[in-house]
C-alpha cells in the first residue's frame, strides 16, 4: 500500500511539474511577444515626439505611457534573460502597459 501511495505521489508530482513548465512556456511566449510589441511601438512614439507640430499635451502623454511601459518591460526582460520564473501578473501588467502606449499613439494617429 505504501508503494502504491508513493507511486501515485510521484506520478502526481511529475504531472504538476509538467503543467508548471507548460504554463511557464506560455508565459515566456507571451513575455517575448509583449517585448516585441513594445519594440515595434517605441519608434512610432519617438517619431511623433520628433515632429515639430506635435501637440505638447499628447507628447507628454505618450512619454508617460512609454515610461510606464518600461517600468514593467525592463524587469520582464531581465526575468526572461535570466530564466527566472514568470508570473501571469507580471506578463499581463507589461502587456497592458504596451497596449496603453499603443492606444496613446493610435489616438494621435486617428486625428
Amino acid at each position: 500500500m505504501k508503494r502504491l501511495f508513493a507511486l501515485f505521489a510521484l506520478i502526481g508530482l511529475v504531472g504538476l511539474t509538467a503543467c508548471s513548465s507548460l504554463s511557464q512556456t506560455d508565459l515566456r511566449k507571451a513575455g517575448y511577444a509583449t517585448i516585441q510589441a513594445y519594440n515595434a511601438t517605441a519608434p512610432l512614439a519617438l517619431a511623433y515626439a520628433r515632429q515639430p507640430s506635435a501637440d505638447p499635451t499628447i507628447k507628454a502623454s505618450i512619454k508617460t505611457a512609454s515610461a510606464d511601459a518600461m517600468k514593467v518591460i525592463t524587469p520582464l526582460g531581465t526575468d526572461l534573460q535570466s530564466s527566472n520564473p514568470l508570473t501571469a501578473l507580471e506578463v499581463s501588467a507589461a502587456t497592458a502597459a504596451v497596449a496603453a502606449l499603443q492606444a496613446k499613439i493610435a489616438t494621435e494617429a486617428s486625428k
